[in-house]
């Protein structure tokens, strides 16, 4: 591993660990073994270091989960979407330990957003799809169940959130059936 990796691993733990405010480039200097001026020739500045860190550690997750949301039935992507959580904690803890101590940063919450862009207009297809009778009000809804469910796994694991999870994809797929069988639901596609 060479230093700038080093500046980045020390980062990310110690922002995690300590969040933004409280973490100096001293702390972080001395946790990767380098000196404070390499983290500014590196970065330039504190607040850089961790636009890279927030900024670099979606574009990971894009890249080690291809295809992640891309079922075409409605109710395979909703669930697609619930288990999601689980597995980007799962695959990177450190990072969204990262992000939830980032909560309010506005890196952190424009990032966010732009990774969950591409999912608001499918979800509202979905909905749509099985009939829901408010797809944009049950899209918020779910955007909202999601992002407390990474933060809920982030505080006390994922034992306490798997059952929650599936209560949710059991309500969906029951509303999905009553809305098929009234002949609400429509094509996905």
């Amino acid at each position: 591993m060479n230093r700038k990796q080093n500046i980045i691993r020390a980062a990310e733990w110690l922002f995690s660990e300590h969040g933004f405010e409280n973490t100096s480039t001293h702390m972080i200097a001395k946790e990767a073994g380098v000196s404070e001026g390499l983290i500014f020739k590196h970065f330039g500045t504190k607040k850089k270091l961790l636009e890279y860190l927030v900024k670099n550690g979606y574009r990971r997750i894009v890249e080690h989960n291809p295809g992640l949301l891309q079922d075409s039935r409605p109710l395979d992507f909703i669930d697609c979407l619930l288990d999601m959580p689980h597995k980007l904690v799962k695959d990177e803890p450190l990072f969204w330990k990262l992000q939830y101590r980032l909560t309010d940063m506005p890196v952190s919450v424009a990032e966010h957003e732009r990774f969950l862009h591409p999912v608001n207009e499918r979800l509202v297809k979905a909905f749509k799809a099985v009939g829901h009778k408010n797809p944009q009000g049950e899209t918020k809804l779910l955007l909202l169940l999601i992002d407390a469910l990474w933060k809920n796994e982030i505080q006390h694991g994922s034992d306490h959130t798997q059952a929650l999870v599936q209560l949710v994809k059991q309500k969906y797929r029951q509303q999905a059936a009553q809305y098929q069988f009234s002949g609400l639901a429509a094509s996905f596609v």
